[in-house]
């Protein structure tokens, strides 16, 4: 799936056969959806569609991959160069490795292990543009030259005032966290001893093996402080994308079905034809 501006596109990646493939979408109510299976790895595959470098910030179960904190906004990401792209195969715990995504149960999803249950079962990822370099200041003229002096006399005039120091680059702008995915529920007032939140049912995911995945740091000035685009796609089991009314059986039939069932092309021979 691409935002409506045109620039990134998002695939989930599921394992089949020990390989990754795009997993199927299925578009119900304006929201996109995904089959998962427990057990099942999978993979969020970014791709820059634009001729400059983005920042994206992908969330799974409400949680920053990168950090594993509440998503929001403010939390920084991971840059894709100019057409590039990136897999996502975990939840990061170094600048080499990951813990694997795979679907499981809510009870064994990682955010269900930290006591966050609450958005299990979102994937979102929020894109943000860079900003462009700041043209550089034009030239200053040469200070006219001081007018002759006798010898003792004091200096007429004072020295040239110090240039003016660089804006600052790099800074990161913060902002609130917005849709659905992006951060916790606001707390109920009074709510000092609430109860611990229990895990629906579904499918979540877990916090699986370690999985090589090599970055490094850089810089990336955000053009704004909230994203240019959210992305949002929600996987469930066979089971719960039929609960929701999604139409999932039958589909390798409804893929062959022919717009001309009576145009076969060909005469039927009558019955004791031997040709």
């Amino acid at each position: 799936m691409r935002d409506l501006k045109g620039i990134v596109e998002m695939t989930l990646l599921v394992e089949e056969n020990g390989a990754l493939t795009p997993a199927r979408e299925y578009f119900h109510r304006d929201t996109a959806y995904v089959e998962g299976r427990s057990g099942q790895r999978y993979a969020l595959r970014v791709r820059n569609l634009t001729g400059g470098r983005v920042e994206v910030v992908p969330t799974v179960d409400g949680l920053d991959v990168q950090s594993g904190k509440d998503a929001s906004f403010d939390l920084r990401g991971h840059v894709i160069d100019a057409h590039g792209s990136w897999d996502f195969t975990g939840f990061r715990i170094s600048q080499t490795d990951v813990a694997t995504f795979r679907f499981g149960s809510i009870e064994q999803s990682y955010a269900a292990q930290i006591g966050k249950p609450r958005n299990v079962g979102v994937i979102g990822l929020a894109v943000f543009e860079e900003r462009a370099p700041l043209p550089p200041p034009p030239p200053t003229a040469a200070p006219p030259s001081p007018p002759p002096m006798f010898s003792g006399a004091p200096p007429i005039g004072g020295a040239a005032p110090a240039p003016a120091a660089p804006p600052p680059s790099g800074a990161v702008a913060r902002a609130p966290m917005a849709p659905p995915g992006f951060g916790p529920p606001a707390p109920a007032p009074g709510a000092a001893y609430a109860p611990a939140p229990q895990a629906p049912k579904g499918l979540g995911t877990t916090f699986g093996e370690r999985r090589e995945s090599r970055i490094h740091s850089t810089t990336f000035d955000r053009a704004t402080p909230k994203p240019a685009a959210v992305l949002v796609i929600r996987y469930e089991q066979r089971e719960g994308l039929r609960a929701l009314g999604i139409a999932v059986d039958g589909l390798s039939e409804r893929e062959t079905a022919s717009p001309f069932p009576a145009e076969t092309g060909f005469a039927k021979p009558p019955p004791g034809w031997r040709g």
